[in-house]
């Protein structure tokens, strides 16, 4: 349904609209939301929030294939496939600036608060390599380094990085090996779970995970994309089991606050579940299975009420959900809940 007239909290995080490219301007058609258009369950209604995202300068962000994160001002830092790499929003969605060249190709971001600083953490798929940079893109560290030793399978494919709240980093081998590596902060192995397959301790696509905070101990929520399944592991690597009803919409990723974990599921929607594991309400659901999980959707064919290819997301302060889309085209979406 859309609103011309939408609530406090979509108004609070508009940018102006301006020309770009791959847009037709027609209402509720393109590369930027136009249009608030509310969707979702009673009690776990979001609206899209117009022009959120658009592009600098008229220019297309250019081709998408990964992820988002937010520093504690709310800035939120999106990553893209050529360079420079990343670009910065401001909480209302306006483009602030871009970070230093080299950071290209993303796949996955995370922010990590040291101290009085604040770094993010990026898998770079096609370095096979992880990066650690601050928030004007300088690199400070990457991983694998001297301490790390050789990785069963490789670092070929690495999909997913999370940092746990006592510093272990882990590894989520989504395009390679299949496996999850858990290292110390300096980089020492520490453990390896899982490979390729479709039973317990297995993946087909460990793509995308978050820490999930919502239980007693800290758990591991990954998303076993192609696996069309979600699982619970414990932050030492041990099978909890699986989490929702399965098959599921090929989850990329997920990103937990409060009650709720956000799930991009690629084929075409996001839906919020809660501790139990039930979908609770489903977000821009589209009807249109031809534009599920590809990245080949023109801007004229793109609509405010239907994601194509959800693949990163991420909770905003207050509630809010951005999510950016496999797409050539390049589209960030921001979410505003209705209240």
């Amino acid at each position: 349904m859309k609103h011309p007239l939408f609530s406090l909290a979509v108004m609070g995080l508009i940018a102006p609209l301006s020309a770009h490219e791959g847009h037709d301007h027609a209402t509720g058609v393109g590369a930027v939301v136009t249009t608030a258009v509310v969707s979702g369950s009673e009690g776990h209604q979001f609206a899209t929030v117009p022009g959120w995202g658009a592009p600098p300068n008229g220019r297309n962000i250019g081709s998408l294939h990964g992820d988002l994160t937010l520093d504690k001002a709310g800035n939120v830092y999106a990553a893209t496939n050529g360079e420079p790499g990343v670009m910065v929003f401001d909480r209302s969605g306006k483009y602030t600036k871009s970070l230093k060249k080299g950071l290209a190709g993303l796949h996955s971001l995370t922010t990590v608060t040291e101290g009085d600083e604040e770094f993010i953490w990026g898998s770079q798929v096609k370095k096979n390599r992880a990066v650690k940079f601050d928030l004007e893109g300088t690199i400070v560290a990457t991983l694998p380094n001297e301490k790390t030793g050789k990785l069963a399978g490789g670092m070929g494919g690495l999909t997913e990085l999370l940092v746990a709240p006592d510093g272990h980093i882990f590894f989520f081998m989504g395009y390679g090996s299949k496996k999850i590596h858990k290292l110390k902060p300096d980089g020492t192995l520490v453990k390896t779970y899982g490979g390729k397959g479709t039973g317990k301790d297995q993946f087909t696509a460990c793509h995308g995970a978050a820490i999930d905070l919502r239980y007693d101990e800290p758990r591991i929520l990954v998303c076993d994309r192609d696996g069309r399944r979600m699982m619970h592991l414990t932050m030492d690597l041990t099978w909890i089991g699986i989490y929702g009803k399965t098959p599921m919409r090929r989850p990329a990723d997920v990103d937990v606050q409060g009650d709720y974990a956000a799930v991009a599921e690629i084929e075409g929607r996001v839906i919020l579940m809660d501790k139990d594991g039930k979908v609770v309400s489903a977000l821009c659901d589209n009807p249109n299975k031809k534009q599920w999980a590809t990245n080949g959707v023109p801007a004229q064919q793109l609509h405010d009420n239907a994601f194509s290819a959800p693949h990163g997301i991420k909770w905003g302060p207050q509630g809010q959900i951005y999510v950016t889309e496999y797409s050539q085209v390049g589209r960030l979406i921001a979410l505003a809940p209705q209240k």
